[in-house]
């Protein structure tokens, strides 16, 4: 018999602020793996409570799990086997497409669409 656990999903959140966060957070509690994405400058306000803050500090832990800034999505996926996030700075808006993750968070707070589908 071949079980599915919920480590063997890859969901990819685009962006790391607050909400983002929070959604992270609580997909991590729950045994997802997952990859966050975010802005070589990210823009989220509330920084101390973000794991967008992995942009500027290297890692940062949200109330017990902690986020770490990885140089690319692949090594960033090793981060995941010591339970951390990984943060990769998506400069060319490619880490969609190149993790083909079959479920995909938009938590940046964008005034229009985007795009994600």
């Amino acid at each position: 018999m071949n079980l599915l656990h919920l480590s063997d999903t890859l969901v990819l959140i685009r962006g790391g602020g607050d909400m983002a966060t929070g959604a992270a957070h609580r997909l991590h509690a729950a045994g997802f793996t997952l990859l966050i994405t975010e802005l070589a400058q990210p823009l989220a306000v509330r920084r101390a409570v973000s794991f967008t803050e992995a942009v500027y500090a290297e890692a940062v832990t949200v109330e017990g799990v902690t986020a770490r800034l990885a140089p690319d999505p692949m090594i960033g996926m090793a981060y995941t086997v010591v339970n951390e996030i990984p943060v990769v700075v998506d400069k060319g808006d490619t880490v969609l497409s190149r993790m083909r993750s079959p479920i995909i968070v938009d938590a940046r707070m964008a005034k229009t669409n985007l795009g994600t589908r």
